[in-house]
């Protein structure tokens, strides 16, 4: 698992070498006025080589995963780590990463599955080798040189790439509605972001509503943003006017698995049944219901 250089200093200072070991996973050999320093695998990273790696500007290097690390990671960079969204066995992931194949065929979005997890073994010499690696993106091929080398016993932690959701309302500050709009933009970001707080209630394990909600005010932004966050959902919080009606024609004919709904109205007393609405729908696998 690759972190940086200044994550590992931060959370040993946060946790200690002890609390929180954070183990090299290879090598790293370092520059110094006496000779060349090496850091070896398995040893363990502590402030006093912080210093040292800065200055032979390696800014981030491999460790050991362990689900510990990961969940001070996410606690401590939420911006940057997520928590899995679940965990399944070779032949669960098998069929997940089959039925996305499926569905890649048939949309230019191409939806992919990401480790969360990795997996070692060790070589003839003793080391560790990943066979997986944390993040890793399992397109089918991937998957298939990758499950050959697992035992049939392995669970994977993994999410998918797609994540978060687009907030569609047009404002025109000379539309006759833009009031109304901009009250509605505003309830639904809000419920977005504050929903856990609120209801104690999550989208999804690795949702982070404070990176993963993208609103889009502009007709001419709307297949940018698609294309270019990879929102898992679109929520038109709005009346379906002709107005948005081509913006997400075209997100259609990109997507033809594009998850969508129209909240006319997100009125505040009704906060619960929205959400358990929208959650339902940022759940659904909409290629699966052609099987």
């Amino acid at each position: 698992m690759k972190i940086k250089t200044d994550e590992a200093l931060r959370l040993n200072e946060k946790y200690g070498s002890e609390d929180m070991p954070i183990i090299f996973l290879n090598d790293v050999y370092v520059n110094t006025n006496s000779g060349i320093l090496q850091i070896s695998q398995g040893m363990k990273f502590d402030a006093s080589q912080y210093d040292l790696l800065i200055r032979a500007n390696v800014m981030e290097f491999e460790v050991i995963y362990t689900e510990k690390l990961l969940a001070k990671l996410v606690t401590t960079y939420p911006d940057r780590y997520r928590y899995p969204l679940g965990r399944k066995n070779l032949i669960e992931i098998d069929r997940i990463v089959s039925g996305l194949e499926d569905a890649n065929r048939s949309s230019k979005r191409k939806r992919y599955l990401l480790s969360c997890t990795e997996v070692y073994r060790k070589n003839s010499r003793g080391l560790f080798e990943t066979i997986l690696k944390y993040g890793e993106r399992l397109t089918f091929q991937r998957w298939n040189e990758v499950k050959v080398r697992l035992s049939r016993d392995t669970t994977l932690d993994y999410r998918f790439e797609e994540c978060g959701v687009m907030v569609l309302v047009l404002l025109n500050p000379g539309h006759p509605s833009y009031a109304q709009r901009f009250m509605k933009n505003t309830e639904i970001i809000t419920l977005l972001v504050e929903h856990k707080k609120e209801f104690d209630i999550s989208l999804a394990a690795d949702f982070n509503p404070d990176t993963d909600v993208f609103p889009v005010n502009e007709v001419d932004k709307v297949l940018e943003t698609y294309i270019d966050k990879k929102p898992r959902l679109v929520i038109i919080a709005d009346e379906l006017t002709d107005e948005y009606k081509p913006a997400l024609a075209k997100i259609k004919i990109y997507d033809r698995y594009a998850r969508m709904i129209v909240i006319k109205n997100p009125d505040p007393a009704h906060s619960l049944e929205i959400l358990k609405m929208i959650k339902r729908v940022y759940s659904q696998d909409p290629w699966e219901a052609e099987k």
